[in-house]
Order: C-alpha cells, then sequence, then structure tokens
C-alpha cells in the first residue's frame, strides 16, 4: 500500500535484505498506522474506499492485520515486494489506480481525510531472513498457501545490543534447527532492519491459524535440551537490550491479498458485505 506522505503514515518494509548478497531476497512493504482514538469507524470506512479503488483498477496488493494485544488503535498493512524496483513500481500502481477511480483531487482529499485521523507514523525497512527462519516457505506458492491460512500473528520485537549482530545469529539458527526438528509447521518467520530505526533490530513474525494455535506448543526447554536453552538465555541476556511482544489479528476487509492467498480462503479474506436488513412494516394502529 503506497503513497506515504499522502497519508501520513508510515511504511515498514519487513525485507529480507542481508548483508551480503543472497539469491531470491524478497521484502514485505508495510504501512504502520495509529489511528485516533474514537475514529476507527471513520477512519475504517474510508480505507474501505481505498480497498474497493485499488482492487477495481489493479493497483497494490497488501493484507491488514490490527494489534490486539499490544498498543491500540494500530493497523498494519503489508505487501510483498521482490525488489526495492517492485516496491517503486507497486506504488506507481496504486496512484494510478486511486487516481483513476475517483479522479486526482477527490484521491488527495481522501488521503489528507485519512491523515486527520492518524496520530503516528513510522518508515521501516526490513529484510527478510529465511536463513534464521523456521520452515520459511520454499517459494512464493507455498507462502500464499501459509499466509491465506494464517489468522493471528504474533511479532516479537528484539533489539540488541551495539556489535552484536553476529552472535544474535548464531543463537538464532540454534533455535532454527530445533524448531524444525519438532515441528514442520510451527512458522516462526525472522526480518532485519536495514532503514527507518536503528541497526540491530530483528522481528520474528509467529503465525497461526487461530489464537488457539499458540496453545499447546513444546516448551523451548524441550526442544533444546535444558543444558543448551540455558546457554541461549545466558547469551541472550548478554546481547539483547529489549524486547517486546503483540499479538496481530488479520483483517480482511481492509486488505486486497494477491490472489494466490485470496484462493486458500476466498470467503475469508472477500468477504461479501452485510445484506440490509429488510424494512419491517409498522404495527397495525389500535382501533
Amino acid at each position: 500500500m503506497a503513497r506515504q506522505a499522502r497519508w501520513g503514515v508510515t511504511l515498514v518494509l519487513l525485507l529480507g535484505l542481508g548483508m551480503a548478497a543472497r539469491a531470491q531476497q524478497s521484502y514485505l512493504d508495510e504501512t504502520v498506522i495509529h489511528v485516533k482514538p474514537g475514529k476507527g469507524a471513520a477512519w475504517e470506512a474510508m480505507v474501505k474506499k481505498v480497498v474497493a479503488a485499488n482492487r477495481d483498477h489493479k493497483g497494490d496488493t497488501w493484507v491488514a492485520l490490527q494489534t490486539a494485544y499490544g498498543e491500540g488503535d494500530t493497523v498494519r498493512f503489508v505487501s510483498v515486494r521482490q525488489s526495492y524496483a517492485e516496491t517503486e513500481k507497486a506504488s506507481d500502481a496504486f496512484d494510478a489506480a486511486m487516481d483513476k477511480a475517483m479522479g486526482h483531487a477527490a484521491a488527495e482529499k481522501l488521503f489528507a481525510d485519512l491523515a486527520d485521523d492518524t496520530t503516528e507514523s513510522r518508515n521501516t525497512l526490513l529484510l527478510r531472513r529465511p536463513d534464521l527462519s523456521s520452515n520459511f516457505p520454499a517459494d512464493a506458492a507455498a507462502e500464499a498457501k501459509i499466509v491465506g491460512s494464517t489468522r493471528w500473528i504474533r511479532i516479537i520485537r528484539i533489539v540488541l545490543r551495539s556489535g552484536q549482530g553476529l552472535r544474535f545469529e548464531d543463537l538464532a539458527k540454534q533455535v532454527k534447527a530445533a524448531q524444525e526438528k519438532a515441528d514442520p509447521n510451527l512458522y516462526s518467520w525472522v526480518s532485519q532492519s536495514v532503514a527507518g530505526e536503528s541497526a540491530g533490530v530483528y522481528y520474528v513474525a509467529q503465525l497461526r491459524s487461530s489464537l488457539a494455535g499458540f496453545d499447546g506448543e513444546t516448551p523451548m526447554p524441550q526442544i533444546m535440551g535444558n543444558d543448551a536453552y540455558l546457554n541461549m538465555l545466558k547469551t541472550a541476556s548478554e546481547i539483547i537490550q529489549s524486547e517486546s511482544i503483540t499479538l496481530g489479528v488479520f483483517r480482511p476487509e481492509l486488505s486486497n491479498p494477491p490472489e494466490g492467498v485470496v484462493n486458500v480462503a476466498p470467503n475469508f479474506w472477500r468477504p461479501k458485505p452485510a445484506a440490509p436488513k429488510p424494512a419491517t412494516k409498522p404495527a397495525p394502529a389500535k382501533k
């Protein structure tokens, strides 16, 4: 989802860009919006107009998720990109779709109104790190199947102490190996900040088909073994400066996902508008 300046909001690119060249890099282009308290209904109504206009005129694609546990009134719009060039191309397509749907002046007015209902924004660029991720999909089709079935995401934001990136990545690879051995369906995808915030910030996104999916997870000491787990905790205490955890739920009515994602669960991703209630006949007047 583009048009950052017009929205007055942030585009957070949850990217997979390594410090060294990697094959098949991919990126996540995310808009993070903090909505003013009490403005949620009006703001969502405007976003739905954006979704419809963009979809009708083949603009950009994204999925939306809202923070359910964490900072309130926060919505994220996430798109997958294969390159920086594709990010720019998608932004142009989004702008063109909005202008074609309602005219340039009306589109600018809509974005200004959305910005008025926004309190804060932030832009971040992250690199996706399959080499640190547990059960990262082998291709786009496999990723679409997983994302299409996902309803909740737990996001762990990890801020490292200066110069501790290599130690953290070694630790992450140990966790990856243990998790993949324990459960091939446990999805924990890692991204690394490359622009928009301090260096040494990593994100772990854990995807589940329901909130209940977070229940019954095998404890990490059992997965890794007690000695390895205690060593991991010791290393983590030395290299991690801060850590925060949020839970987000997908909002299909605010999303315009790629067709591969939609095809997994079309009734969820393309919800039909609620049918208007039939008019009721007034009761006959009493004689």
